[in-house]
C-alpha cells in the first residue's frame, strides 16, 4: 500500500475569490478568519480531495494565510484504497492531483511544480496483508491485539477496538497525539463501508470470491508536522525542522522500513509465542514439550509465562513486573526466555503462523494492484 491519507500545506499563495465558487464558507474567531472548504460527497462521482483555504483580514482586505489539501493517494488514482500505490506512481499521482485541483478551482491557481514541493502536515503509511486461503479469517489474529504491547514510543496511549460479528469487523487501534497505529479487517471494512461505484464493485467481487477477502490492513499515521519531521529526519537525514514533501516519502524502501519497524514492535517473539499456545490440557502441553526435549524446569517457566500473558496481556504483565522488580530484572528474564525458545523446536499455531506470513509479505513488499487480479 505504501502511503494513504496525506495532508499537504501551502502558505502565502494567494487564492482569489473567483477560484472559490465551489467552496463553502465558515467565519470563526476574532479578528475573524474565513475558512473556505471543499468537502465532496464520497458517494458521488470520482474521488476528490478535501481542501481548506484559510483567509484572514489584513490591512488591505482578506488575504490567504494557508491552504490544506487532504487526499488518499490510492483513492485519488483508483477511487479505493483496497489496492495500493508504490514509488512508480509518484508522477501519475501528481498529474492526477493537479487535474482534480483544476476541476475544483475551475482553473489552476496551484501549478504542478508547486504540488511536488508542498509541505506535508500529516501522512499515513499502510500495507495490506493477504492471508492464504488455508488460514483462518483475520479476526483470529486481530482479537489478540489488545493483549500485545507495541512499545515505549506509544506512552499515554488510548486503545480501542470493536467487533461487529464473529467473522468480520474487528479493528485494533493504538494511538496518541503524535502517532496513530491501526490494524483491521480490510475485506470486512470494504463490504461494510463501500461508498462509490468502484468500492461497491470490489465489495461484490470479494463476496463472490473474485478478490481476496482475508485481507489485514495496517496503518501508521504521523499525526502532525513535528512528529513527521522528527521521524523522517532519522531515516532521510537532515534535521527535525526540515519540511518534507511528496517526493521524499514516495519511496518503497522508506515506507517498508517504517511499517516493518512498527510491525516488529507488536510482533515481539516472546509475546507472540506466549499468546500463540492454545489453552491445552496440561498433559497435552507436557507431551509437546517432551517431544521438543525441553527440561521440566524450563517447561514450568514457559508455561508460567504463557498463562500470565494470556491472563493479563503483555503490556499489563510488563507494567506489573516493573512495579515489583527492576527493568533490568525483566530484560534479563526476557533474554533467558528468548534463549529457551531458540533452543527447542516447539510447534506453532494460528497466531505465530499469521505473524510469520505477514512479516514475510512486508519483507517482500509486494503492493496489491488491480492488474494482479484482472
Amino acid at each position: 500500500m505504501m502511503i494513504d491519507t496525506t495532508t499537504l500545506n501551502i502558505e502565502k499563495l494567494e487564492i482569489p475569490e473567483k477560484y472559490l465558487g465551489s467552496f463553502k464558507t465558515i467565519k470563526s474567531g476574532k479578528p475573524p478568519k474565513i475558512y473556505y472548504t471543499f468537502n465532496p460527497n464520497p458517494t458521488i462521482g470520482d474521488y476528490l480531495p478535501i481542501i481548506t483555504v484559510k483567509k484572514i483580514e489584513g490591512l488591505h482586505g482578506l488575504y490567504t494565510e494557508g491552504i490544506d489539501i487532504q487526499f488518499s493517494a490510492p483513492k485519488l488514482l483508483g477511487n479505493t484504497n483496497y489496492f495500493g500505490v508504490d514509488e512508480n506512481d509518484n508522477a501519475l499521482l501528481v498529474d492526477t492531483l493537479f487535474d482534480k485541483l483544476n476541476r475544483i478551482f475551475q482553473s489552476s491557481p496551484i501549478s504542478k511544480e508547486q504540488i511536488s514541493s508542498l509541505n506535508i502536515k500529516n501522512i499515513a503509511f499502510a500495507f495490506n496483508f493477504v492471508l492464504p486461503q488455508n488460514y483462518g479469517y483475520p479476526i483470529e489474529f486481530l482479537k489478540v491485539i489488545p493483549f500485545l504491547d507495541i512499545g515505549k514510543n506509544y506512552n499515554q496511549r488510548r486503545d480501542t477496538y470493536y467487533t461487529e460479528s464473529d467473522r468480520f469487523g474487528f479493528c485494533g487501534r493504538i494511538f496518541n497525539k503524535q502517532v496513530g497505529w491501526k490494524i483491521y479487517d480490510k475485506g470486512a471494512e470494504m463490504i461494510a463501508n463501500a461508498k462509490n461505484k468502484t468500492e461497491k464493485e470490489i465489495a461484490l467481487k470479494i463476496k463472490h470470491g473474485q478478490l481476496p477477502d482475508k485481507v489485514i490492513r495496517m496503518e501508521i499515521t504521523y499525526q502532525n508536522r513535528f512528529t513527521l519531521k522528527r521521524h523522517l529526519a532519522t531515516r532521510l537525514g537532515g534535521d527535525n525542522k526540515q519540511e518534507r514533501h511528496l517526493k521524499d516519502v514516495f519511496n518503497n524502501q522508506l515506507c517498508q522500513s517504517i511499517l516493518l519497524e512498527s510491525f516488529d514492535k507488536i510482533a515481539n517473539e516472546i509475546n507472540i509465542g506466549a499468546m500463540d499456545i492454545p489453552l491445552f490440557p496440561i498433559s497435552q502441553y507436557f507431551k509437546r514439550t517432551k517431544e521438543a526435549k525441553m527440561p521440566l524446569y524450563e517447561v514450568y517457566t514457559w508455561l508460567g509465562r504463557c498463562l500470565a500473558t494470556q491472563q493479563a496481556g503483555s503490556l499489563q504483565l510488563k507494567l506489573l513486573s516493573d512495579e515489583h522488580y527492576s527493568r533490568q530484572d525483566r530484560f534479563r528474564a526476557d533474554k533467558k526466555i528468548r534463549e529457551l525458545l531458540n533452543s527447542y523446536s516447539l510447534p506453532s499455531f494460528t497466531l505465530k503462523q499469521i505473524v510469520a506470513e505477514c512479516r514475510r509479505q512486508l519483507k517482500e513488499f509486494k503492493i496489491m494492484k488491480p492488474k494482479d487480479y484482472s
